[in-house]
C-alpha cells in the first residue's frame, strides 16, 4: 500500500518560488477551452494543412521532435544513438487525418511532462534557496563561513537557471501542441489530463494486429496503383512497424513496474527525511523532494508511451486512436 502523499510543505515552498517570478503569459482572446481536454484537441485535426500535403510536401517544415516525450529511447535505456524516427509516430501506413490526431496526442503529453518537470525544479529551487537564506542568517552570527554560503548561493543560481530552462520548456511544449491543433497564436494555460490506455496483460500477437492492418481502408487506398513489388515493400514495412510496438509495450510493462517501484521507494525516503525535518535533525527537504518529483515524471512518462504505442497499434488498423484494448481470454484466466 502506497503512502498517502502530504502536500502541504511542498504548497509553501511553491508559494515562495511562484511569488517571486512572473508566470507565463497567454493569449487572453483564446477561443480554446481552459483546461483544454484532448478530445477537444483532437477534433481540431482533420482542419489541419498537413492533412492536406503529401508526405514529400510536408518536408518543406518537417516536424520538431517532442521535448520530454522520447518513448524509442526510453525502451531501450537511452542506448545507442538518438532514433528521432523511431521516437516519433509519423507513417505512410496511416491515413493524414489519423497522422495527425497522433502528433497532437504526442505533443500533448509533451505538455504535461514539461509541467511535471517544472515542478520538480520548483521544489529543488525552494529547497536551495531556503539552505541558501538560512546560511546566511548563520553566517552573521559566525556559525557558517563565507566559502560555505558561497557555495550555497553557486547552487541556488544553479537551479534558478533551470527554472528559466523549465518554464521555456512549458512555452515551446505548448506552442508546438498549439501548431498542432492548427491554434498556432493561442497557448493553452492549463490541460486536462486524459484517461491513459491500460494495455492488456497479454499483449495481442503481432501476426494477428499485422493482418488486421491489411484491410485497412488507408493501406488499401495506398495500394490501388501500386505495383507487385511496392506493395511487398508496404507490407514489409507494416509488418516491422507492427512488431516494434509490441515489443515497445512489453518493454515499458516492465519499465512500469521498475518506476512505480522506484517511486514508492521515494516516497517512503521523503517521508522519513520530513520526519528528520520537524525533528530539526535535517536542514532540508529539498533533495528527496526533488528525487520524488522525478520519480514521479519517470512513471508518468512511460504511462504516456504506453497509450501512445497502443494508439499507434490502433492508428495502424484503422481504429479511432484512443480505442481501448479488448479483453482476452489470458486476461481472464489471470
Amino acid at each position: 500500500m502506497r503512502l498517502k502523499k502530504v502536500t502541504t510543505f511542498n504548497s509553501i515552498l511553491l508559494f515562495i518560488v511562484f511569488s517571486s517570478f512572473s508566470p507565463l503569459i497567454y493569449s487572453e482572446d483564446s477561443k480554446l477551452p481552459s483546461p483544454l481536454d484532448i478530445e477537444t484537441a483532437l477534433s481540431f485535426a482533420e482542419s489541419h494543412p498537413r492533412t492536406r500535403l503529401t508526405l514529400e510536401q510536408q518536408t518543406i517544415v518537417p516536424r520538431r521532435s517532442p521535448l520530454f516525450l522520447n518513448c524509442h529511447d526510453l525502451s531501450y535505456n537511452n542506448t545507442g544513438s538518438v532514433d528521432n524516427y523511431r521516437n516519433g509516430v509519423q507513417s505512410k501506413l496511416i491515413d493524414p487525418v489519423t497522422q495527425q490526431q497522433l502528433f497532437i496526442l504526442q505533443y500533448f503529453f509533451d505538455v504535461l511532462l514539461a509541467d511535471s518537470s517544472f515542478i520538480g525544479i520548483n521544489e529543488d529551487m525552494a529547497g536551495s534557496f531556503i539552505s541558501y537564506d538560512r546560511a546566511k542568517i548563520r553566517q552573521e552570527f559566525n556559525q557558517y563561513s563565507e566559502l560555505v554560503v558561497a557555495r550555497l548561493e553557486a547552487d541556488y543560481q544553479d537551479v534558478r537557471q533551470q527554472y528559466f530552462s523549465g518554464e521555456a520548456a512549458q512555452r515551446l511544449t505548448r506552442s508546438q501542441l498549439a501548431i498542432a491543433i492548427n491554434h498556432p497564436e493561442e497557448l493553452s494555460s492549463e490541460l486536462n489530463p486524459p484517461t491513459l490506455i491500460k494495455p492488456p496483460k497479454a499483449l495481442p500477437d503481432a501476426n494477428d494486429v499485422y493482418k488486421q492492418a491489411l484491410n485497412s481502408r488507408w493501406l488499401t487506398k495506398l495500394n490501388e496503383n501500386n505495383n507487385s513489388d511496392q506493395k511487398a515493400l508496404l507490407k514489409m514495412d507494416l509488418r516491422q512497424e507492427v512488431l516494434e510496438l509490441i515489443l515497445r509495450l512489453n518493454v515499458l510493462s516492465a519499465a512500469k513496474q521498475r518506476a512505480e517501484t522506484e517511486s514508492y521507494s521515494r516516497d517512503l525516503d521523503l517521508e522519513m527525511s520530513r520526519s528528520l525535518y520537524e525533528m530539526e535533525v535535517k536542514a532540508s527537504l529539498g533533495r528527496s523532494m526533488t528525487l520524488q518529483s522525478k520519480a514521479r515524471m519517470e512513471e508518468e512518462r512511460i504511462g504516456f508511451c504506453q497509450t501512445l504505442a497502443w494508439a499507434q497499434l490502433n492508428a495502424l488498423q484503422g481504429l479511432p486512436i484512443l480505442t481501448p484494448p479488448k479483453e482476452n481470454k489470458k486476461d481472464k484466466s489471470e
